[in-house]
């Protein structure tokens, strides 16, 4: 798409972009949620599965419970990216990770997509596909808070935009709200 004349941090949370009618204020967060949920759905009708390879491999300890979840889950998670072999009835190694997964949090990333999936179970009883990408995306996506340089805010605008619905995040709630250039004249008593 067209390049936006600027682009601005606002405490590390909201993007801000000049557009024609006025002011646009973007939601980092909930915008990369919504790129990398559209993204989870595409690799699991892709099948083409791209792992980054961990140079350690990480091996943590899960209850019964969630060591049968993961192997329900394990074909849906590879899509994705991850690589995950099963030990004895509570040791899971991870191998490898999608490269969205940041470096040094795989099992924390890994462990938080399990948590989330099992709440949305829970309370909205979401389809198990809807319910890995929602989780995945709400996991591995850049936090409010999270530094961003310029080109990365300009990647996130530009991918957020190529989605099918960039206005609203996985979960309903808006990414992007536009202000009107008439709103700030008002403001300043310019009528």
């Amino acid at each position: 798409g067209k390049s936006t004349p600027f682009l601005v941090s606002l405490h590390n949370k909201y993007i801000l972009a000049q557009i024609k009618t006025g002011l646009m204020i973007i939601d980092q967060h909930v915008a990369h949620e919504r790129i990398l949920y559209e993204k989870a759905l595409k690799s699991f009708s892709a099948n083409i599965p791209f792992a980054q390879q961990l140079l350690f491999s990480q091996t943590f300890e899960v209850d019964p419970g969630e060591y049968g979840l993961l192997k329900e889950l394990e074909p849906h998670l590879n899509s994705l990216g991850f690589e995950i072999k099963f030990f004895s009835k509570n040791t899971i190694v991870i191998d490898g990770v999608p490269s969205d997964v940041k470096i040094g949090t795989e099992i924390f990333t890994l462990r938080g997509i399990l948590d989330e999936y099992k709440k949305n179970q829970r309370e909205k009883g979401l389809e198990v596909l809807d319910n890995i990408a929602k989780s995945y995306s709400c996991k591995t996506a850049i936090k409010a808070g999270d530094k961003l340089s310029e080109t990365e805010m300009r990647q996130l605008v530009d991918q957020l935009f190529a989605t099918s619905m960039p206005y609203v995040c996985p979960h309903g709630r808006p990414i992007v709200i536009k202000i009107p250039l008439g709103e700030f004249d008002k403001r300043f008593g310019r009528t």
